[in-house]
């Protein structure tokens, strides 16, 4: 009998998993991962930012599929980075790329959420990219939120167990320390962000002129 994949396996067996890929190539399938990280993690930054306020929906879409793997892979890298820096006060043993490897091969239960967001971008595009409140909400399309938003949580926890469990496996970690060390590097990464953030905030205000939303597109469940 053939080996099972490690897109399934990682699923239920991260470390077994993980040091599989570690043994063998620790960048295999890097920039498939990169581009389902990217995707979910672009749509979730449009939400905040108006682009398909001011470009539409179809380049928004264009927009995160071309820079969706560029994306990911950056975010990899620094955040793995920090993980390594941090780590080595956890006593980590981890390299770079078995680390970058760990958090890349997590993202798999986030194929789960791009068909999740395509149903938002069908359905509920108004209210999550355009901002409109004042529409009314027909009950089967509050079921049907509530049904997205759950699977998307789903997804995103069964993502995080996952790289929790394979950090232990390539740092050398209990679940504990590996928990410690993402939170540490998650501190020293978010400081950093919320200045980034405010910055683009502001330089996105300065260029960007305000246009009045006016969203007649998607009629299936709202009147």
């Amino acid at each position: 009998m053939s080996e099972q994949s490690p897109w399934l396996s990682i699923w239920k067996s991260p470390r077994e998993t993980i040091q599989k890929i570690i043994a063998q190539n620790p960048r295999q399938s890097l920039w498939p991962l990169a581009f389902i990280y990217g995707f979910t993690s672009l749509m979730n930054c449009f939400q905040s930012f108006p682009i398909a306020l001011h470009y539409g929906l179809v380049w928004m879409m264009l927009i995160s599929i071309v820079i969706a793997p560029f994306w990911g892979y950056a975010f990899f890298s620094i955040w793995s980075y920090v993980v390594v820096w941090v780590g080595r006060m956890f006593k980590g043993q981890g390299s770079f790329d078995a680390v970058r490897a760990a958090y890349a091969w997590s993202c798999v239960p986030l194929i789960g959420n791009i068909p999740l967001w395509l149903l938002l971008l069908f359905f509920y595009a108004d209210f999550v990219f355009f901002g409109a409140q004042d529409q009314v909400v027909l009950p089967g399309a509050v079921a049907l939120l509530f049904l997205i938003l759950i699977g998307k949580l789903v997804f995103a926890v069964w993502s995080i167990v996952i790289y929790l469990q394979a950090l232990a496996q390539v740092q050398q970690f209990s679940i504990l320390r590996s928990i410690g060390n993402v939170v540490a590097a998650s501190l020293v990464i978010g400081m950093a962000s919320a200045i980034i953030w405010v910055l683009a905030v502001i330089i996105f205000s300065a260029f960007m002129p305000s246009v009045p939303v006016d969203v007649h597109h998607t009629g299936w469940f709202v009147q």
